[in-house]
């Protein structure tokens, strides 16, 4: 028996038809993840299928009681986002429904707390239904993908990568398609262009021919040429016929090159700090942090939620004394509140009000966030979330700043959009610290790692992976000198049950033995 099944669902805003279903069922057990760009309505059907909304048309069949955990949660001034995420989840779990649904519930949510939901949810019995733009998180948990692209859902079993690499295929498959498409299509061309040619040459006498002799040669050629023309209907026909194949969109590699005069040299440093501390009320965040920043690296700010980043991110925009900017260093900042954006301006008015590069490369900027050109006149206030924070990231990207701060900049954006960020930062010759929980955004992007643990910020040069191994290795280390304290203790331990010891050297062993356990704790 199916956990769900959707029988020709239909569901429209204003004029547009956000989805057309005619039938799609899930497995009891399944772990699907619904992936698709932002605006095409992924929270509205889960929505319809978790019983919240209501379609225009159509219905669905649940078997089993159902949870529901949505994006936007209560609001409630005691707890953080990622606190009130957490129990937002177990509370559900506790009901045990037989199928949930969960609206991006890793974007409040710190690296740790996003793993100890993997473990609980693959332990989960139910069918899980989940948006997110957490790609890792869809590769722990999902045995199924559901695209939700132009109006209809496709399903493709596995995980996100295993999604991914059939997308690649497919896309390969459609680029082929199209090869054999254009190369058939120059063939039939150029044989129409052929017997044009001929037919012409048979229309025109040839200047060494007399006059007798073009007259009495008339009608043999009257009747090549219009075979020739046949010939050339004929063609245009079969090319009348071909089934069309449009080029499949291919997006281009960009890179936002710093004019001179706003560039700095490749190792300079453009950020220390020296001795940094900083405090939430009675608790600090972080005390005594010494490091520096070269220009050129991708530097992300990884740490627990409440930890101090933001708080971090804001000395460095305060001027604390404590930090040091180098001399050309010229900053452009990126938070949730999107102060940047003008709303009385329309999208390209607040491109051209900040942008130090030529239309085309602003063009190429924002058609790689997905904006198109009947976006470029739209007013700001018209603009979805997602949308004007992809704007504020283009508007950053763009300016003449060389040092780029970026206070999660994934947040509300699609995976799409995410990869789009990816290229971009990669190929700004600027700047970027940027703080993210995005393991897989972090993992494609940071060249370094700012880790902000137990009150401490420690620059790790190197790659998030290489940052992982190396904490794998500390762990394991760890692990190794705790199995020879255990040995210690344990021949310590049996030594003195050996009934001949003097009361000195009895003595003297319990006093190392209190020792390895100090060590131990």
């Amino acid at each position: 028996m199916f956990a769900i099944e959707i029988n020709d669902i239909k569901k429209e805003i204003a004029d547009r038809v956000l989805f057309e279903i005619p039938h799609v069922t899930a497995n009891r057990g399944e772990r699907i993840g619904i992936v698709g760009r932002n605006g095409l309505g992924k929270t509205t059907l889960l929505e319809i299928m978790a019983g919240v909304t209501t379609p225009d048309q159509g219905f669905v069949t649940r078997n089993g009681t159902a949870g529901y955990l949505p994006q936007i949660l209560p609001e409630d001034a005691k707890l953080s986002g990622g606190e009130k995420t957490r129990k937002a989840v177990q509370r559900i779990l506790a009901e045990q429904p037989n199928l949930l649904f969960a609206d991006e519930p890793t974007s409040n949510l710190d690296v740790d707390s996003v793993k100890h939901l993997e473990r609980q949810w693959k332990r989960y019995a139910g069918t899980l239904f989940v948006i997110s733009h957490d790609r890792m998180f869809l590769d722990a948990i999902c045995t199924t993908i559901w695209e939700l692209d132009q109006a209809q859902i496709t399903v493709y079993p596995g995980n996100y990568s295993a999604y991914e690499t059939q997308k690649v295929r497919e896309r390969e498959s459609a680029e082929a398609g199209y090869e054999r498409y254009q190369t058939k299509k120059r063939q039939l061309e150029d044989a129409k262009s052929h017997h044009e040619k001929t037919a012409h040459g048979l229309r025109t006498p040839n200047k060494r021919f007399t006059a007798k002799e073009i007259r009495s040669a008339k009608p043999g050629k009257g009747v090549q040429e219009k075979k020739q023309h046949k010939a050339v209907k004929a063609i245009e026909q079969r090319i009348d016929r071909l089934d069309k194949v449009d080029k499949p969109y291919q997006q281009k590699a960009i890179k936002i090159t710093l004019p001179e005069s706003s560039q700095m040299k490749q190792g300079n440093t453009v950020i220390r700090a020296n001795k940094l501390s900083a405090q939430a009320g009675k608790r600090t965040l972080f005390s005594d942090v010494t490091f520096s920043l070269k220009s050129g690296g991708k530097i992300a700010l990884i740490g627990k939620n409440a930890s101090g980043k933001t708080t971090f991110l804001r000395q460095i925009m305060n001027a604390n004394e404590a930090i040091t900017r180098g001399d050309k260093v010229k900053i452009g900042y990126f938070d949730q509140q999107l102060k940047q954006v003008d709303l009385t301006k329309t999208l390209w008015e607040n491109i051209k009000e900040v942008s130090i590069h030529d239309d085309q490369m602003n063009r190429d900027c924002l058609g790689s966030l997905q904006f198109v050109p009947d976006d470029l006149p739209k007013s700001t206030t018209v603009l979805s979330g997602g949308e004007r924070v992809k704007l504020a990231l283009a508007m950053i990207l763009l300016s003449d700043a060389n040092v780029l701060i970026l206070d999660e900049p994934t947040n509300y954006l699609d995976i799409n959009a995410m990869k789009a960020l990816e290229e971009l930062i990669a190929g700004y010759s600027g700047t970027v610290l940027f703080v993210s929980h995005d393991r897989t955004f972090v993992r494609r992007v940071a060249t370094h790692i700012l880790a902000l643990e137990n009150g401490e910020i420690t620059l790790f040069e190197g790659s998030y992976a290489d940052w992982e191994n190396s904490k794998k290795t500390s762990i394991s280390r760890g692990e190794e000198d705790n199995l020879l304290i255990e040995m210690e203790m344990s021949a310590i331990a049996a030594k003195l049950m050996e009934p001949r010891l003097t009361a000195s050297e009895k003595a003297e062993l319990e006093q190392r033995y209190q020792e390895i356990v100090a060590k131990r704790k």
